[in-house]
């Protein structure tokens, strides 16, 4: 059997619906009127704000059915099509929206809701910008971030608020799940897919051991860290499911690096501009199975120089290879941190009951427990699920419940430069 040509858009029958330049999103001020200068279209709006697009800018993200649409990545019209002196022979605002009639011939229709969400001057962009992480310290114990199983699997409000509290806290425990092994993965899902590795497998129980593998598996006491800081893409969201806990010891504790990177910042900017500008490694290996070594900063700032990641395992750091010059002021940058990450002000430390879960941004939240008896019987399942996938979730639920901030800027995480 030989299989269709696809040579054209009308060969192809997407399986996105056909939305255009459009986001379907209500209430927002309408096109009025627009102007064609030298190089930018300026368009006016109902509220009185104009925004300039460029007019390669637009012709490139026409989404029409002939130029296809990023979102199925069914897309026929790239940057090396477009002319960089493209240009309007017309404009007008029709249906609250924007159509451009081009002197290739082509025509686009933007939606005043697609070019307010996309418009890249003043305020417009400074929008997307305005999120900011709710830093904590010890008091977050006092009134943790909770939600209901219930709410936060109805698909719909309770679902997007467990995301959001997740975004802004880093950290959030969902109450009265039940100690059912198969509720691990059904909160998994809430997030994104489980990711499988080397060391975890697909799902972890977390239970001590005679001859234990990791540290995990003892009742020794493990001070909060990021997991897997050895890794190029270090897990995204850490999903703890607690079947048994004790009623001594093995108490949850919980830090927020950005709260521990905030405060270097304003006290040791010294330390904070060698921890975000100087590569640190870390190290595992598990003999006969892998060797995995990290080599990137300690604290990741995005483009706008916000904190984006935390990358720190006091457990797994390798030996420092930097200038020579550096080594000594590097350990006291690292010492910086690891003084307030082990300091019981920036500690929020509660016990989780059985039958109840914790969502963590381990680019973020640093977790650890204090010491038990290992034969109590304590019992964590634990899986991983990537950074994007929640980030991903969060906005297409965002899309239809809260589409004002649908396209916020969100941290990255950790990089590796």
């Amino acid at each position: 059997m030989i299989a269709e040509r696809h040579d054209s858009p009308n060969d192809i029958e997407a399986h996105n619906p056909f939305l255009g330049n459009n986001l379907g999103i209500d209430g927002l001020p309408a096109v009025t009127a627009a102007a064609i200068g030298e190089r930018t279209i300026e368009v006016s709006f109902s509220d009185g704000a104009s925004h300039d697009f460029h007019h390669q800018w637009l012709r490139l993200a026409c989404y029409c059915q002939a130029c296809g649409n990023p979102a199925d990545g069914i897309r026929f019209s790239t940057a090396i099509d477009i002319d960089p002196d493209a240009a309007p022979a017309s404009i007008s605002a029709i249906d609250r929206g924007l159509e451009v009639h081009w002197t290739d011939g082509h025509i686009s229709t933007y939606g005043n809701d697609w070019l307010l969400h996309h418009a890249y001057d003043g305020a417009a962009a400074e929008r997307r910008r305005t999120w900011r992480p709710t830093l904590w310290r010890s008091e977050l114990a006092a009134a943790f971030p909770t939600i209901a199983w219930m709410d936060a699997t109805d698909g719909a409000a309770g679902h997007l608020r467990l995301l959001q509290l997740l975004r802004d806290f880093g950290i959030v425990q969902i109450a009265d799940m039940g100690p059912a092994q198969e509720r691990t993965e059904e909160l998994a899902n809430l997030v994104g897919p489980i990711h499988e590795t080397t060391v975890y497998g697909r799902i972890y129980d977390v239970q001590a051991e005679p001859v234990a593998k990791l540290g995990a598996k003892t009742g020794m006491a493990q001070a909060v860290h990021i997991d897997d800081a050895f890794s190029y893409s270090q897990p995204g969201i850490d999903i703890f499911h607690c079947l048994v806990n004790t009623a001594v010891g093995g108490m949850s504790t919980y830090a927020d690096g950005f709260a521990i990177a905030d405060a270097i910042q304003s006290e040791e900017p010294d330390a904070f501009e060698l921890l975000t500008t100087v590569p640190i490694s870390h190290i595992r290996r598990h003999p006969g199975e892998i060797d995995m070594r990290n080599r990137g900063p300690l604290i990741s700032l995005d483009e706008f120089g916000r904190l984006s990641g935390i990358r720190y395992f006091d457990r797994a750091l390798a030996p420092l290879d930097c200038a020579p010059e550096l080594i000594e002021p590097m350990l006291d940058a690292i010492r910086a941190f690891n003084r307030r990450m082990v300091d019981p002000a920036f500690i929020a430390q509660i016990r989780v009951a059985p039958g109840n879960g914790m969502l963590i941004d381990n680019h973020r939240v640093m977790h650890g427990r204090t010491a038990f008896d290992p034969s109590a019987g304590r019992h964590i399942r634990l899986c991983h699920v990537p950074r994007d996938e929640f980030h991903g979730r969060l906005r297409e639920l965002s899309r239809t419940l809260d589409p004002a901030h649908h396209d916020l800027h969100l941290p990255q995480g950790s990089t590796l430069s």
